[in-house]
């Protein structure tokens, strides 16, 4: 019997079930993840909660293909914002220590500008991780735009990763929350009406301002990659979920 594979997106539970029923699969055959959101029976995933979308598709493709038959388990850490480009880059900028909160009381804003790919990714980006380098205790650091679906993309994404590959050591930090309506307006300027300059300099102005916070969620993720090589020895997975934003203070939600 040749196994069926594949990605079955719907909104509502229910429209899963009935979904997987008609292609004799039974829900009790069916392993789910610990956000309950995604659902798995051999090669053929399952997820609800989120509409279903290309951009959901896209996201949720990228992701299993990332961890699906991995020969080594590594470490990951995902900075996430709306289209990965702003407060994801600058996150994880200070994780890999690209930039200090001293570079930003020395040189200001501009010092954001000359970040690799801050406000430089395209609408297209949105949903595929980028790996941008590896932190000083062996895990991998990533940016992701999750775009308007947001948090209900999110929990459908840490149950893939949970599925896909059951030993993975994953967070997904949420800092999109540190955008205010100075930056959205920038970056509405830069990547929707190709605004590129005076659109970026708004951004980094704003999130200049974040920095110090933005630190404290790195440092969180920073403190959490040293949990897991420091515990290198136990093989147990952990894909956990955190806002970014409540290191620090409370962030908007969305």
């Amino acid at each position: 019997m040749v196994e069926e594979s594949g990605l079955i997106i719907a909104r509502s539970k229910h429209k899963v079930l009935e979904s997987v029923q008609k292609r004799g699969i039974m829900p009790w055959e069916i392993s789910w993840g610990k956000q309950g959101y995604g659902g798995r029976k051999g090669g053929l995933f399952f997820v609800w909660g989120v509409d279903p979308s290309p951009l959901a598709e896209r996201a949720m493709t990228a992701m299993i293909r990332l961890y699906t038959n991995e020969k080594q388990v590594t470490p990951r850490i995902f900075y996430v914002c709306y289209a990965g480009t702003h407060t994801s880059v600058v996150a994880s900028a200070l994780h890999l220590g690209v930039i200090s909160t001293e570079d930003i009381e020395t040189l200001g804003y501009m010092a954001l500008t000359c970040i690799p790919y801050f406000d430089r990714r395209k609408t297209g980006d949105i949903g595929v991780s980028l790996n941008v380098g590896k932190d000083e205790y062996g895990s991998d650091v990533y940016v992701l735009g999750t775009g308007w679906p947001g948090l209900s993309l999110e929990l459908c994404l840490c149950d893939l990763i949970e599925l896909a590959s059951p030993d993975a050591r994953a967070c997904l930090c949420r800092v999109r929350g540190f955008l205010d309506f100075q930056a959205r307006f920038g970056g509405f300027l830069s990547r929707r009406f190709n605004f590129v300059e005076p659109g970026r300099h708004i951004i980094a102005r704003s999130l200049a301002k974040q920095v110090p916070l933005l630190h404290q969620a790195a440092r969180h993720c920073l403190d959490l990659s040293f949990k897991w090589k420091d515990n290198g020895s136990h093989t147990d997975g952990e894909v956990i979920l955190i806002d970014g934003c409540k290191q620090g203070r409370v962030g908007i939600q969305g």
